[in-house]
């Protein structure tokens, strides 16, 4: 192998590639669908210089909805102009994209002809209340800039954002991020779904201007944008060199982020392999070159593909410079394929000539090809930081003139050509997927996983959910491919049992999985079974009318009034999810009965003594459904029981279904003290009813609240609050008698808190039975309030903790 480095070293013209990077990067910095197109014809024109053959351009649709293994297809976007101006007395530019490309975010929609002025708000003015409409939003610089922020940022009809996020900060503090995937859910662009935004990226010097400027007195902007969102084409550049066989090997360098190390290099050192192999004469299998889009790019030409592939490797981000090494990484061990022998040969007999290293098995980025349905196990050349160094990612100095060392750009490409050489002219025995060592483990939800049995449904890894409506798709483990989730759905074939896929994940990955961390795979599993991702082939279901037996078994009756506290996950899968939990419940207390459920809300901008600070503060607006943050069992109720009546509190609402549902939400005030009398709580105590807890444990014991709140416990203190009226104005509520801070419950294990432990003591029943995975817990309220009530008077911390390091407890 060192011969064959030593040969092809030799011929690489190390200064003409490192030019040819720069070219590339350049033309792509533009980062526009007019750019990719550029880029693409520059690909192929080197290509055909090279001598390659059968060099072609493909195009796919760019039109924000056709999908390609659950990858939708970007919209084609296209902008010259974006500019910010700060109506200063220095009329300051802060961003524009013709001193550099990267000032204007991908995906920005165009502004009225000659610019529109808009007012700028920091981020914490933002939590702290302010009226974000028609505004732009100026980030704090830890803050990326991401579906987390710019989707409420929009709900709340913000113009857009501003982000001096940047990793590297230290090193280039006069640097740009250059901002991808700023999108409005796991799709790394813009879709058609995505609404219309304009953001800019500034320095970290204007970052900070600017935050001065906007907390000293009202600061406008003036914006001129003509950023156009259309379907267009996206492009491929495609070469392929024949072989003795028509198997395929795949070379792959993606286009379109537009940075020396990611991935221009990786393009040039592609087509240089390529020319190397040709020079070797006639290779046992066919070498394929693929430059297109990440991930989405490749999901379409594989959709489209109709020949043979055995393997390939990803060229993404080959060690640009001396501060970096290179990692090998082998793909998850899904479908054999020799390059993975040769990659392990190559990481022994290298490793005294190059800084390179083995790594653990994974299926990340370009590598998500590598999954048993899409069957191209693909290993990776990727450059990371040797100790004591940083890891620049997006920054715009990956993109000046010297950042890239012509010397060590040629070795890394010499070391991948080696591995094409091999990989290409074997003629070996078939590989075999490695043998891995399984230790059977027992654990509560592994052995619920030996009962579980899935296929998988479609051909590719879940991406963007295009299955699942907008407002039910969730955040999926790992995001799917940058951990064993990818491992997990890989080893589905409806066959082997879930356990075992979870060992064998674990042993090709080399991780010990905690039961808490495989209860979300379970979780996550079951959820894509019930959006068709995968066929449920044995599954424990626990149908409503178990439920309802296990709750009369706990003391429920016909005729009783409940509050419902729900953990739907913790006791496996409820057929008809948190809509068959509700029908349980219902079922359990008949037509005479009543449920109540927490809806609560965080439109808090002041809580305690205590500013917000956490992006998960929404205005409270009673009409949007996904503010409530107490579990998808609540959710359910206000989306599919047009029945329920909601009590009007603005952070503790609670809804409801029955005949007295109304009679206990009633009287509950938008700003009253959240655990009042008025609130349901107290109406459900007036009419003998009980707290149920599903799944749950004791922690969401909200009812200690009341407690709290009829003994004027000293630590309610008021809470400030913003509420979205229907015109989309927003209004201040105080709310007095509030419940900042800590308590001692608010455990996983709030059986041992020191209310529950001296409560049992002092003689509240409990009532306990098993539901599938977890347990049902019942307590008559009037019990509750009784006992409650006495070790409250008995000593008034009884739910604080004792934590000498809990400042809040400690403060009482």
């Amino acid at each position: 192998m060192k011969d064959w480095f030593r040969q092809i070293r030799s011929r690489l013209d190390e200064r003409a590639m490192a030019e040819k990077a720069e070219e590339l990067c350049k033309i792509e910095q533009g980062q526009t669908f007019r750019h990719y197109h550029q880029s693409i014809d520059w690909i192929c024109r080197e290509m055909k210089a090279a001598g390659l053959p059968n060099v072609e351009k493909l195009c796919f649709p760019a039109d924000g909805t056709t999908v390609y293994e659950d990858k939708r297809m970007p919209l084609a976007w296209d902008a010259s102009v974006g500019r910010l101006t700060l109506c200063d007395a220095e009329k300051t530019v802060a961003a524009d994209y013709s001193v550099h490309p990267f000032h204007l975010i991908k995906g920005s929609t165009g502004t009225k002809p000659g610019g529109e002025v808009v007012r700028i708000i920091t981020e914490q003015q933002y939590l702290a209340g302010e009226d974000p409409r028609g505004a732009l939003v100026m980030l704090e610089p830890e803050t990326p800039p991401r579906a987390r922020v710019l989707t409420p940022i929009l709900d709340q009809g913000a113009r857009g954002l501003i982000s001096d996020y940047l990793v590297g900060r230290y090193e280039h503090p006069d640097a740009l991020q250059w901002v991808a995937a700023c999108t409005e859910g796991s799709n790394w662009h813009i879709q058609s779904e995505d609404r219309d935004f304009i953001g800019f990226s500034v320095t970290l010097r204007m970052g900070a201007r600017i935050r001065e400027l906007a907390g000293k007195s009202s600061l406008k902007a003036r914006i001129e944008c003509d950023g156009r969102r259309y379907a267009g084409e996206l492009p491929c550049a495609t070469a392929l060199i024949p072989g003795r066989r028509s198997e395929e090997v795949w070379l792959l360098a993606h286009t379109f982020e537009p940075l020396l190390d990611d991935d221009s290099n990786g393009v040039v050192a592609g087509i240089e392999i390529a020319r190397q192999i040709m020079a070797m004469g006639t290779p046992e299998y066919s070498l394929r070159l693929i430059f297109t889009m990440e991930l989405y790019g490749y999901a379409a030409f594989h959709a489209n593909f109709k020949g043979k592939v055995i393997g390939g490797a990803n060229l993404d981000s080959l060690p640009a410079n001396r501060d970096s090494l290179c990692r090998l990484i082998p793909p998850i061990s899904s479908v054999p394929f020799h390059g993975v022998d040769i990659l392990r040969e190559m990481a022994s007999a290298f490793h005294d000539l190059l800084p390179c290293e083995w790594r653990k098995p994974e299926c990340f980025d370009d590598m998500f090809l590598s999954d048993s349905t899409t069957a191209v196990p693909t290993v990776w050349f990727l450059q990371n930081p040797k100790p004591g160094n940083i890891t620049l990612w997006h920054n715009s100095a990956q993109t000046e003139p010297g950042f890239l060392d012509p010397e060590t750009f040629a070795d890394y490409t010499a070391l991948a050509a080696v591995w094409f050489r091999n990989v290409l002219f074997y003629t070996g025995k078939p590989a075999v997927l490695p043998k891995l060592e399984l230790k059977p483990v027992s654990s509560p939800w592994r052995d619920y996983a030996a009962e579980q049995v899935y296929a998988r449904a479609q051909t590719g890894l879940p991406q963007d959910l295009v299955r699942i409506p907008k407002d039910c798709r969730r955040p999926l483990p790992d995001g799917v491919i940058y951990g064993p989730m990818a491992s997990i759905l890989s080893g589905m074939d409806g066959k082997k049992d879930l356990a075992r896929i979870i060992l064998e994940a674990e042993a090709d990955r080399q991780v010990t999985l905690t039961d808490a961390q495989i209860k979300k795979y379970i979780d996550a599993v079951n959820y894509l079974a019930d959006w068709g991702y995968l066929t449920a082939v044995r599954r424990t279901e626990l149908a409503p009318s178990v439920l309802a037996d296990a709750l009369r078994q706990a003391g429920v009756s016909g005729g009783d009034v409940l509050l419902v506290h729900s953990s739907l996950s913790k006791c496996g899968y409820v057929s008809g999810g948190a809509r068959g939990l509700i029908e349980g419940v219902m079922a359990a207390v008949g037509k005479n009965g009543t449920a109540l459920f927490p809806t609560f809300t965080r439109p808090y901008i002041y809580l305690g003594t205590s500013l917000n600070k956490g992006w998960n503060y929404r205005p409270y607006d009673p009409d949007d459904p996904r503010q409530v943050w107490t579990g998808t069992v609540p959710r359910a109720l206000l989306e599919q029981f047009p029945e329920a009546v909601r009590s009007r509190h603005v952070t503790h609402s609670w809804a409801g279904l029955g005949p007295k549902a109304q009679t206990c939400v009633a009287a509950h005030g938008p700003a009253d003290p959240p655990a009042s009398e008025a609130s349901p709580l107290g109406k459900a105590l007036a009419l003998g009813g009980k707290v149920v807890y599903i799944g749950s444990g004791l922690a969401p014991s909200t009812f200690l609240h009341y407690l709290e709140t009829a003994c004027g416990s000293a630590f309610l203190q008021p809470a400030v609050c913003r509420v979205k009226d229907p015109g989309g104005s927003l209004r201040t509520v105080l709310i007095e008698k509030h419940l900042p801070g800590h308590r001692d419950f608010y455990r996983p294990d709030a059986e041992n808190c020191k209310f529950f432990v001296r409560a049992v003591q002092a003689g509240l029943h409990i009532a306990e039975v098993p539901f599938g995975m977890g347990r049902i817990q019942v307590i008559d309220l009037k019990d509750f309030y009784e006992v409650g009530m006495k070790l409250m008077k008995e000593d008034p911390r009884v739910l604080l903790c004792d934590d000498p390091d809990c400042l809040f407890c400690r403060k009482f």
